[in-house]
């Protein structure tokens, strides 16, 4: 029998790659089905244990990690958790599940990689020009958000559905150079969407458990974060354990992303053509949900901001909808191909990236494999989905 092949892995890196996953010894053992000893082994400086490839590619699916990132020369020092995302209120410093920790991980691992690919193919990335600042008036900021999209009224209203809508929206952004990507491990109690807000090529990342209508209002909140991080504004600090609705930036966020989503006079001249929507009616505000591809909760809200609908009203339904949620959430259902997993997950930008640095054999195949987490058998795949259609967004 042909003896396995020792990899050449640091024990610091073995000992990062757990630690940074949120995993003790113990659970490192139990995900990767190693003895505690074994694992405790590779990490000594002292001990000439090393795993095998074999081996290595095994903790990698346990750490949630591509196998790429053990043959670093040093462990990365850019990421930690507490500053590389927007935390939501109540959640401290090292007490992030290991769920959204990997769900992070991929996505500084996948800018990184977006970085060096742009280099290797020639070609400076997209730098955001614009910023917002927290004392803008809302409205100026929503128009101004709306025109560096490009994204007219009426294109918005005549979207086919609401996973049209928000793979419309995400498409503009990353024509701007901000990288989308969606995560389905986390839970929408820990994270409904986050950002990296570093030029060039800030990342928002959102979880793909919310209905498209969910993400969609959180795609336009963590873009308002971004152009208010390029006004110099920290948002990923949050102030003491306050509520996300008492956060000063979150506020300005929500206000921000609804009047772009909402735009005052065209939301309102529409709105007009739904009697009941201004008194809570479930029927009229579904249906003027669908025509403007928002949750009926921020049309709702929108509707009070423009006083247009009292506060009470606003209040109650709000507390109904958290009890039964009644419109459309997650995936659209049925099987879903894996080049259309693939590019709802890292967004037809970054993928298309990927494949054109592999066919212009800048990168090589592994390397590609690992930049899209998915076997070379897909690649054809993904470049036909590519050229075909607009990926489903629930996936």
């Amino acid at each position: 029998m042909a003896r396995s092949i020792p990899s050449l892995v640091k024990p610091k890196l073995l000992v990062w790659a757990r630690e940074t996953a949120g995993l003790s010894l113990e659970q490192a053992s139990e995900r990767s089905k190693f003895g505690v000893e074994v694992v405790k082994a590779w990490e000594s400086e002292e001990d000439e244990a090393a795993p095998s490839i074999a081996q290595l590619r095994k903790l990698g699916e346990a750490y949630r990690r591509p196998i790429a990132v053990f043959f670093l020369a040093e462990p990365p020092q850019g990421f930690a958790a507490h500053r590389e995302f927007r935390r939501l209120a109540g959640i401290l410093p090292g007490s992030e599940s290991p769920e959204i920790l990997a769900a992070l991980r991929w996505a500084v691992f996948r800018r990184e990689a977006a970085m060096e690919l742009h280099r290797l193919v020639g070609e400076a990335p997209h730098r955001l020009r614009a910023a917002l600042h927290p004392g803008m008036d809302a409205e100026e900021a929503g128009h101004d958000i709306r025109e560096l999209l490009g994204v007219t009224w009426r294109g918005q209203t005549e979207w086919a559905s609401a996973y049209e809508a928000l793979n419309a929206w995400r498409s503009a952004m990353e024509a701007k150079g901000v990288l989308v990507f969606q995560s389905s491990g986390v839970e929408l109690e820990e994270m409904r969407g986050t950002c990296i807000p570093d030029q060039p090529l800030p990342v928002i990342l959102l979880n793909s458990k919310d209905a498209p209508h969910g993400r969609i209002f959180s795609l336009l909140h963590e873009f308002a974060h971004i152009l208010l991080h390029a006004g110099g504004h920290q948002t990923s600090r949050m102030v003491g354990l306050r509520s996300p609705e008492e956060q000063p930036l979150e506020v300005a966020a929500n206000a921000f992303a609804a009047a772009a989503l909402l735009p005052a006079h065209s939301f309102l001249a529409t709105a007009e053509q739904y009697a009941g929507a201004a008194e809570g009616d479930d029927d009229a505000l579904r249906r003027l949900a669908q025509k403007v591809k928002v949750s009926p909760e921020v049309i709702l809200r929108r509707l009070v901001t423009l006083r247009k609908a009292p506060e009470g009203i606003y209040r109650r339904k709000r507390d109904a909808w958290g009890a039964t949620l009644w419109y459309v959430r997650g995936s659209a259902g049925g099987p879903v191909p894996m080049e259309v997993q693939t590019i709802a997950r890292d967004g037809r930008g970054y993928t298309r990236l990927v494949l054109s640095a592999y066919d212009q054999r800048l990168i090589s195949t592994n390397a590609a494999s690992d930049y899209l987490g998915v076997k070379p058998r897909h690649f054809t795949n993904i470049r036909r989905e590519l050229s075909l259609r607009p990926t489903m967004a629930g996936a």
